[in-house]
């Protein structure tokens, strides 16, 4: 399970970094408008020249090098040097680079660091607010949680987001004489539907639910726990409510509505959703495509929001991805237009809707939302919707060894079969122990 969990957080690095800047460096100072424009900002001409350093790979890295090209018109005095790296170098080429004070002005970062290298970036809130910038109207309500620190650092902006929706087969759900789900329904509810929609026997077995990655940072929180507190001090594998929903998915591994790892090592679980075998498929942004490609004409889908928690609240986990500032940038105006272009100008957030749910809320409430999933007419406004109290990746960064021990968990008891309860009093001072351990370094 260790091996699988670190698939995950690479997964989420995926979705959710070396160079040097010259320029003149300056502070804070001035105002200006809420989107970059003429070349001006802090109430000055920008120029010099900016190292911006990130990761990425074909349509999305695409968009990233476009939205670069929108900046250079803005400020064409400013050279720009762009430093794109696969996603599975960016943590060691990244923090060499900061060890060496050469890793840019204009940092890749996603808010699931949780903390691992916020020493290094600059606190953007003098930036914010000299420029007046009201962020809960420009933004997409939800993108920016995570970016300000539990301290009030506001470590980075954002630029794109992925949350999560329940792709469901509808004719799994007509064969099974069961109504597709709404999205009022409960985490009770799914958990009666998966175990009713599913049919079969050995090979052809058709699962409720596939055993799908995220399934495990759902679990903690589907009945309104979290598996930590809000400042990474406490562990919550204790609190009821986070027993009670890993003891869910156990359960429907017990009554075959979710397959066993056996029967998820012989069918990858997209494939197992696109043949028919599984009723539901809990399906993130970034592959929606990817899923409407294999699923083709086989059946009719559609999407339904995540289920509800039993205060009414709607339980989904986004991805996001944006840019922070190097504390040591030599050119800190021109890192912060560029970081202000990538987060707030509409003519980005268009060319980042191609892949992503974009920040610029002017983006994500007409190009966005005009979209369908590519080859159905299944409508991406439900993800704006999903996005806005959506929780952030859990795990990540400083939390990797408390991730590591909460996805033994997972495993302790969907596939070995354990309570969780049982399974929650062994865990739970080595997981406290990981978070001690966070705290002891700082």
């Amino acid at each position: 399970m260790r091996k699988s969990f670190c698939v995950l957080l690479a997964l989420a690095l995926l979705l959710a970094a070396c160079g040097g800047g010259g320029g003149q460096s300056s502070s804070p100072s001035g105002g200006s408008s809420g989107e970059p424009s003429d070349g001006q900002s802090g109430g000055q001409e920008i120029s010099g020249e900016i190292t911006v350093f990130g990761w990425g790979g074909g349509e999305e890295l695409q968009t990233r090098k476009e939205a670069t090209e929108v900046f250079r018109k803005l400020y064409p005095k400013v050279k720009v040097k762009e430093i794109w790296l696969p996603a599975n170098e960016v943590d060691t080429k990244l923090d060499a680079a900061l060890a060496a004070g050469n890793a840019g002005d204009v940092i890749m970062m996603s808010p699931d660091w949780r903390g691992l290298r916020s020493k290094w970036f600059e606190d953007l809130n003098p930036y914010v607010e000299r420029d007046g910038l009201d962020l809960a109207s420009l933004l997409t309500p939800g993108v920016d949680k995570g970016y300000v620190q539990p301290d009030g650092k506001r470590e980075g902006m954002p630029t794109t987001a992925s949350d999560f929706m329940i792709a469901y087969n509808k004719k799994i759900f007509d064969d099974a004489g069961v109504p597709y789900p709404t999205d009022d329904w409960t985490w009770d509810d799914f958990a009666e539907i998966a175990r009713k929609v599913s049919s079969g026997e050995g090979a052809n077995r058709i699962y409720g639910i596939v055993a799908h990655w995220i399934l495990q940072s759902f679990a903690p929180m589907i009945y309104g726990g979290r598996p930590y507190n809000d400042d990474w001090t406490k562990q919550q594998l204790d609190d009821p409510r986070v027993i009670k929903g890993y003891q869910l998915f156990g359960d429907l591994v017990k009554d075959g509505a979710m397959p066993d790892d056996a029967a998820s090592k012989a069918m990858p679980m997209d494939q197992m959703f696109a043949a028919g075998r599984a009723a539901m498929y809990p399906m993130g942004l970034f592959e929606a495509s990817t899923i409407a490609k294999a699923v083709g004409n086989n059946f009719e889908w559609g999407i339904v929001m995540p289920p509800r928690d039993p205060e009414g609240r709607t339980v989904n986990i986004k991805f996001q991805t944006g840019f922070a500032m190097n504390k040591d940038s030599k050119n800190k105006e021109a890192a912060w237009a560029y970081i202000k272009t990538a987060s707030l100008n509409k003519e980005v957030g268009d060319i980042y809707s191609r892949v992503n749910l974009p920040a610029p809320r002017e983006a994500a409430e007409t190009t966005f939302k005009a979209k369908t999933i590519e080859g159905t007419s299944i409508k991406m406004e439900d993800f704006v919707t999903g996005l806005e109290n959506a929780i952030v990746f859990p795990w990540g960064g400083a939390l990797a060894k408390a991730a590591d021990l909460y996805g033994q968990v997972w495993e302790q008891v969907t596939l070995q079969g354990r309570s969780a309860e049982e399974v929650a009093r062994e865990y739970a001072p080595k997981i406290q122990e990981a978070f001690d351990s966070i705290h002891a370094r700082q």
